[in-house]
């Protein structure tokens, strides 16, 4: 799909992997809808959910459904970093409420990173250990911190409480700390300026079936290649290694363009 009067070019893909099934989610605003990007700013999310069976999928997708139908929502007075920051609580109480319909307890929950795009300025939010990245000029910055015990293993090791080889083969160290589906969330990263974004720029959103496999030195080389679509690019790098648990996997890639959008593809 096609659109000449915006400022980004979005490119998603997304493939199960060796899982039995898809539990990653992704989604957003269509980039034909120009008008009302103008107003209430263009939003890309991702989700890598959890449960098995379709719980996963259930959590990963009821997080996208609550994002997409706030922003379709705001109030253009809004200020980006409330409206991200209102609206993961708002995808986490739908979330779990899910867990609890049919008036049976089932296990699931989801990681989510969104970003929004005003004009040239990127805000985010972030739970769990989904990434968002940075690129500019050949350099790839992840912006969020994941949410996993590992993080507070580091601060034992800093406080001379355990080795650093007792924290890299410590069986939990990548537990997810903080996720979509908890009463509360106790861990929420985003950010507290906008970024703003100079012509050329990209920004990435991945679950970790990507950012586990990859390098990140084999991220930017994609990310600064001239490859039309970046997000399936990578997803062909990381089958190419032929991991047996491949995880889930998703990746959508945003480019600013500055005056005009180009295309948008899927």
């Amino acid at each position: 799909m096609s659109t000449d009067e915006s400022s980004l070019i979005v490119c998603q893909a997304q493939h199960q992997g060796t899982r039995e099934y898809q539990e990653d989610a992704l989604g957003g605003t269509s980039l034909t809808e120009s008008s009302f990007i103008l107003k209430n700013g263009y939003l890309a999310v991702l989700a890598d959910g959890m449960g098995g069976l379709s719980n996963g999928s259930m959590a990963s997708h009821t997080a996208i459904d609550r994002f997409l139908q706030e922003h379709r929502h705001r109030s253009p007075e809004e200020p980006a970093t409330a409206f991200l920051q209102r609206t993961l609580r708002i995808a986490n109480i739908g979330v779990f409420d899910k867990a609890f319909q049919d008036g049976q307890e089932v296990e699931l929950g989801t990681t989510l990173v969104a970003a929004l795009i005003e004009k040239n300025h990127l805000h985010w939010v972030s739970v769990g250990d989904s990434h968002i990245f940075h690129y500019r000029e050949g350099r790839l910055q992840q912006l969020n911190t994941e949410h996993v015990y590992g993080n507070q293993l580091q601060l034992q090791v800093k406080n001379g409480e355990m080795s650093a080889e007792e924290a890299l083969n410590h069986p939990e160290k990548d537990y997810l700390t903080s996720y979509l589906g908890l009463p509360e969330l106790p861990e929420i990263d985003g950010s507290q300026e906008p970024l703003e974004l100079r012509v050329g720029d990209k920004v990435l959103l991945c679950s970790d079936g990507l950012s586990g496999v990859l390098s990140r030195e084999e991220m930017a080389e994609i990310m600064g290649s001239p490859s039309r679509d970046p997000a399936t690019e990578m997803i062909q790098q990381v089958l190419a290694k032929k991991r047996r648990h491949q995880d889930n996997v998703s990746v959508i890639v945003i480019q600013y363009t500055a005056t005009h959008i180009t295309r948008q593809m899927k």
